[in-house]
């Protein structure tokens, strides 16, 4: 078993143990032996994570590094959940592009990018957006689905649906969805989604779905974006583990992934506009100089913004959305 692969399960190990865990335990477990299991937390150490030893009793974990590290990650992941292999980076241009360049290489399935910073950060309409090292939480997922090019924009509703159910899981806050691509606290962006996909001969090839998500963001840092948003540093006035999110997240998209991809998407649709924060809402959108406005009804299964207009109902699959008033029935 390969060193960093070695660490990480007796990282896995140590994360859910009540007490403490001998190296000999730990060895007939994994099948490895005492020394491969003190090489192990040797190499867990010089990351950063603090591992107590008591002699004759075990190895007990006491605290984790801030950072997104491979061994943080991938010891709260199942081994054939999405999000593996996963890559690190303390610095890196953009999550997207990198996974675009992987995904060009052949990087496989479910392989997951995150950054501690990024350079060259973007939203939807190249929206430039950068943030502090190490504040927020910046990956991309690569998917190779077996879709019609039409449903590969509802893949951004299961991240934005992901992040959603990590975030109560995890803080117990409730953020919504605004269409097409963002989550809101409190009435202003928490995170935002982009997905981007390669195609062949009327085929997907591959689907980058990239998120960032402001986790540890002073008030001072949201101040100097230039433009209104929020954290969860923000909203909940203590820090949170970027790491046990995005684990997080990840295991609610594999969920929800498999059930996309089996056709069943009912379900889906009620619950992304159960957390929907237009519902009810008069908005419009603007595609180019294409202008529609109306009341937003909800979401059709592929992904796509069900507009009722004066005269007819609309499916709306691109563009920005301003919401414009609040009908009595449905006000928060």
């Amino acid at each position: 078993m390969p060193e960093m692969k070695t660490s990480t399960e007796v990282l896995r190990l140590l994360l859910n143990a009540d007490k403490p865990r001998s190296g000999q335990e730990m060895g007939e477990l994994l099948g490895l032996s005492r020394a491969a299991v003190g090489k192990a937390v040797t190499a867990l150490r010089k990351q950063g994570f603090e591992i107590k030893a008591q002699p004759r009793v075990g190895y007990s974990l006491v605290s984790e590094p801030d950072m997104i590290l491979p061994a943080r990650v991938e010891a709260r992941l199942d081994p054939n959940s999405l999000g593996l292999p996963y890559f690190h980076f303390e610095d890196i241009d953009s999550t997207n592009l990198e996974a675009r360049r992987r995904a060009e290489k052949g990087v496989p399935h479910g392989a997951l990018l995150a950054t501690e910073y990024q350079s060259k950060g973007r939203g939807r309409l190249e929206r430039r957006w950068i943030a502090p090292k190490g504040a927020c939480l910046m990956f991309s997922l690569v998917l190779r689905p077996k879709l019609e090019m039409s449903l590969v924009f509802g893949l951004t509703n299961l991240a934005a649906l992901a992040v959603c159910r990590a975030l109560e899981e995890i803080t117990g806050l409730e953020p919504k969805i605004k269409w097409p691509n963002d989550l809101y606290l409190s009435g202003v962006k928490l995170a935002g989604v982009l997905t981007e996909f390669a195609s062949r001969a009327e085929q997907v090839e591959y689907v980058v779905v990239g998120v960032g998500l402001n986790v540890n963001l002073s008030r001072q840092d949201l101040a100097e974006i230039g433009s209104p948003a929020t954290s969860l540093l923000s909203e909940t006035g203590r820090s949170w583990d970027r790491a046990r999110i995005l684990a997080a997240v990840m295991r609610n998209m594999n969920g929800l992934y498999e059930t996309f991809t089996k056709g069943d998407r009912r379900a889906l649709v009620a619950e992304y506009e159960a957390r929907s924060w237009l519902l009810g809402k008069e908005v419009s959108v603007r595609d180019g100089d294409e202008v529609k406005t109306g009341l937003f009804k909800g979401m059709a299964a592929d992904g796509a913004l069900i507009l009722k207009g004066r005269t007819k109902e609309m499916l709306i699959r691109h563009g920005d959305v301003t919401v414009l008033s609040v009908s009595d029935k449905n006000k928060p």
